[in-house]
């Protein structure tokens, strides 16, 4: 893929509450997500309100409106009107937009891979991302029992030529692995599962982009609980001391917008330095993806 660079990371959470509150409501034993989980993250706010309070703190480090918005949400009921009041609301009218969906926590990648294809055209310079989203009714605990399910958003800017200032990533690439079973429920989709298929998308990404494990500095997974990490970067051969924990315990799990969090976070917090590479797993149903940053 050409390279594409990944900027001005901003954010927007719901308001903390504690997991043991879940207790009561659950039909599933929640002993193991309370002792390592603390706080899940609740917002009343439409999908498309917190995607704008993300985008607003990107586009204040942006000295160049952006040529295209792509609005990453799996859960908002109405993407079409969510664009416009998005649009709107950042004083973009006029800007292109497109929203993506159909992996749910996995989004990410196939949103990188999206803006990265557009960009290589040529006819845009600047694209804001956006990933937003908030649980739906009944559905705060993830049914595989890895998480807790938060509110929140996560926005950046991709752009065809690094910028000047601030914290810069380069996409270096992203590789994904598909493995559709019907007869299974992906929502009860098992750590073995997920590992069988983060394994086979790593070596996909270190296949495609020469990179050696060697090279990875850092590992960030999705905001499943800290065993279940550790489970599979063990699962994956990641060398001991490279796994980088987001906020898990403080904001649970943020659908897509999770290792966009973690690593904006670490690269604005100088936990990166020049030349670190850094790779991520997400995963949707059925379909993990690796990604590979290079810190500038």
């Amino acid at each position: 893929m050409d390279k594409t660079y990944l900027s001005a990371v901003g954010e927007a959470l719901g308001e903390p509450r504690k997991v043991s509150e879940l207790a009561t409501s659950a039909d599933t034993d929640l002993t193991a997500l309370i002792e390592e989980i603390a706080h899940f993250r609740e917002s009343p706010r439409d999908i498309w309100e917190l995607a704008a309070d993300a985008a607003e703190q990107t586009l204040a480090h942006s000295p160049h409106p952006p040529d295209l918005i792509v609005y990453v949400s799996e859960n908002d009921p109405d993407t079409a009107a969510s664009l416009a009041r998005l649009g709107q609301r950042l004083r973009l009218p006029a800007a292109e937009h497109l929203a993506l969906s159909g992996r749910d926590c996995g989004n990410l990648a196939p949103a990188l891979e999206t803006a990265s294809a557009l960009l290589a055209t040529g006819r845009y310079e600047r694209v804001l991302l956006v990933l937003a989203d908030r649980a739906r009714a009944g559905r705060r605990v993830m049914a595989s029992g890895l998480s807790v399910f938060s509110d929140g958003a996560a926005a950046c800017l991709l752009t065809r030529r690094p910028p000047a200032a601030g914290p810069v990533l380069r996409v270096e690439a992203v590789a994904g692995r598909t493995a559709v079973r019907p007869d299974d429920d992906p929502a009860r989709q098992g750590v073995l599962t997920t590992a069988r298929l983060a394994s086979d998308s790593v070596a996909a990404l270190l296949d495609v982009s020469g990179l050696t494990w060697e090279d990875v500095t850092q590992v960030v997974l999705p905001n499943y609980r800290p065993t279940a990490q550790r489970f599979l970067t063990a699962a994956l051969g990641v060398p001991a001391g490279r796994l980088a924990l987001g906020r898990v315990t403080d904001i649970g799990h943020c659908f897509s917008a999770d290792p966009l969090l973690t690593v904006g976070r670490r690269a604005a917090a100088g936990a990166l330095a020049a030349g670190d590479v850094l790779l991520t797993a997400v995963f949707g149903p059925h379909t993990c993806s690796a990604i590979a940053f290079r810190r500038l």
